[in-house]
């Protein structure tokens, strides 16, 4: 798969030509495992102790996404007409599957979901939620991700000019991750800049660099040992041999979107808590399972409508 700086185009996937990158897909499948066995181990426990299981695998998934962006994409460097086509085709993508994960959840479950009611849904579909302590975690708990990716993402081309300039820009980004953690201390946050370390390191080891910048991670340690682990850990799946992987883990890591977006409303629905207009568990389920099903077969025909809105290409992985 080829992308330039005349015709961007707005890879989701993790390959290279024609094939995955076996080691990425199974580093996305120990990232949405963390996560969702976050949620599902808190829902029994309330332990707070296992929201560093949960960071794992979100730091994961931010080294993931940086590293991508960089493999596909390494001469976005300006603010141009190509950088607004390139993320209007990245917005597409997320707003194709996560609109209407909103939508679907917001009426099936309204105020088991959301105190604010419709203001709610329209924050979240501004991107704004994040804004309000209240707001970031309702409707889809999860989707505060989605509000610091958008960001890194808007800033990747100043990012990406300022890194391969400046090998110390990684330490930078570091430093300034580590100081919001040790100010706010806590395992996860909607600010853009709380994983722009995890960005950038993404980024640099896309790069090729292996210097000694790219030891700056070890800092977060000050934050906690647990928020430096991930940086070895992506590290330690790079050395993986680049084999065909498993079905399970390629489908895995086609779809840790639709996982992250879906686990929750999912889990909630299987042990009775949230009901879909009073029905019991099973009817709850049920209809909740097709509504996201519905959802997930949608969102790449979706997709691919509103990057024609513009006339932008739409050439590429879907």
């Amino acid at each position: 798969m080829r992308s330039t700086a005349k015709k961007p185009v707005a890879h989701i996937h993790p390959m290279i030509g024609d094939k995955r990158i076996a080691w990425i897909d199974l580093a996305r499948v120990l990232a949405i495992a963390c996560i969702v066995g976050f949620h599902v181990a808190y829902e029994f426990t309330l332990d707070d102790s296992l929201r560093q299981i949960g960071y794992i695998g979100a730091s994961l998934f931010f080294i993931i996404s940086g590293f991508m962006l960089a493999k596909h994409d390494p001469n976005l460097a300006s603010f141009g007409t190509d950088y607004v086509k390139w993320l209007w085709n990245r917005y597409a993508r997320i707003a194709a599957l996560y609109y209407p994960t909103l939508i679907v959840i917001f009426v099936l479950f309204g105020s088991q979901v959301s105190d604010a009611g419709f203001i709610d849904l329209v924050k979240h579909i501004l991107f704004l939620n994040g804004m309000s302590s209240a707001l970031t975690y309702s409707i889809v708990s999860p989707a505060w991700f989605i509000i610091p990716l958008i960001s890194l993402y808007a800033l990747y081309p100043a990012i990406n000019n300022l890194m391969k300039r400046h090998p110390a820009v990684l330490t930078v980004a570091c430093a300034i991750s580590l100081a919001i953690r040790l100010s706010k201390p806590a395992w996860v946050s909607a600010y853009p800049l709380f994983f722009i370390a995890d960005f950038c390191f993404g980024m640099a080891f896309a790069q090729g660099r292996r210097d000694i910048f790219m030891l700056s991670p070890l800092m977060l340690a000050f934050a906690g040992p647990v928020m430096a682990l991930p940086y070895a850990v992506f590290a330690l799946f790079s050395l993986i041999p680049n084999m065909r992987v498993l079905g399970f883990a390629s489908f895995i890591g086609r779809h840790t979107f639709e996982i992250f977006l879906f686990h929750e409303s999912l889990m909630k629905a299987l042990l009775g808590k949230w009901k879909v207009f009073g029905m019991d568990t099973l009817g709850s389920t049920a209809v909740l399972a097709v509504c996201l099903g519905a959802v997930a077969l949608a969102a790449g025909p979706l997709s691919i409508m509103l990057k024609k809105m513009d006339g932008f290409d739409v050439q590429g992985q879907v």
